[in-house]
C-alpha cells in the first residue's frame, strides 16, 4: 500500500518536497529558472525544505479547489471522504489528487531539515532566490456551509504534527537568514 506523497524538486543546492496547496505552484515558479529535477528520493548531502500550513485554512483552500476544478457543488460529494490519503498514481499525472489529504503523509520519512510556515513564504522566497513569482494567489469564491468542529476533528493528528513543527528548531524565521 502506498500512502505517502513524496515529489522531490531538486537543484545543485537544495531539495524542496512539494505539499499541495502549500504554496507550491509558487515555489516551482520561483525556482524554475534553476531548472529542478523531480526525484522521490532523498539525497542526504543537501538540505531539504518544504512548506507547512495551518491546517484547517490548507483543507478549505484544498477543498474550493478540487470542488472547482472538478466544477461541483459541496452538496455533491461525502464530506468524510476527503480526509483519505490514498494516491492514485494513474490520475497524479494529469493532477487528480485529494487536495484536502493530510499533510502529514508528506512528511513521514522525508528528513525534512528546514520548514517554511506560509505566511514566512514571500520572504523566504525572496531572500532565497530575489524574484518571487505568486501563482494561484487568487481566491476560490465557493461559499461552504461546514461544520468547523467536526472537520477540526479529522485535522487533530495535522494539528498536533504543525504545532510540534512551529515550536522546533527546525522552523525556518529571516533572522536565520539563508540555508543554501
Amino acid at each position: 500500500m502506498y500512502f505517502q506523497n513524496i515529489e522531490f524538486y531538486e537543484t545543485d543546492k537544495f531539495q524542496y518536497l512539494l505539499i499541495h496547496k502549500n504554496g507550491s505552484s509558487s515555489v516551482k515558479e520561483t525556482i524554475k529558472y534553476l531548472e529542478p529535477t523531480f526525484s522521490t528520493e532523498l539525497n542526504f548531502s543537501k538540505p531539504r525544505w518544504t512548506v507547512i500550513r495551518d491546517p484547517y485554512e490548507r483543507f478549505i483552500s484544498g477543498l474550493k479547489y478540487d470542488l472547482k476544478r472538478h466544477n461541483l457543488n459541496i452538496e455533491d460529494i461525502d464530506i468524510k471522504s476527503l480526509f483519505n490519503s490514498r494516491i492514485h498514481h494513474h490520475s497524479r499525472a494529469r493532477g487528480n489528487v485529494n487536495h484536502t489529504a493530510s499533510q502529514v503523509p508528506y512528511l513521514i520519512n522525508s528528513h525534512i531539515n528546514y520548514y517554511v510556515e506560509l505566511t514566512d513564504l514571500s520572504t523566504f522566497l525572496k531572500m532565497h532566490f530575489k524574484n518571487v513569482e505568486h501563482k494561484n494567489m487568487n481566491k476560490i469564491d465557493i461559499k461552504l456551509n461546514l461544520d468547523k468542529e467536526e472537520i477540526m476533528k479529522h485535522l487533530e493528528l495535522d494539528y498536533y504534527i504543525y504545532n510540534s513543527i512551529l515550536n522546533s528548531s527546525c522552523l525556518w524565521k529571516w533572522q536565520q537568514g539563508n540555508i543554501f
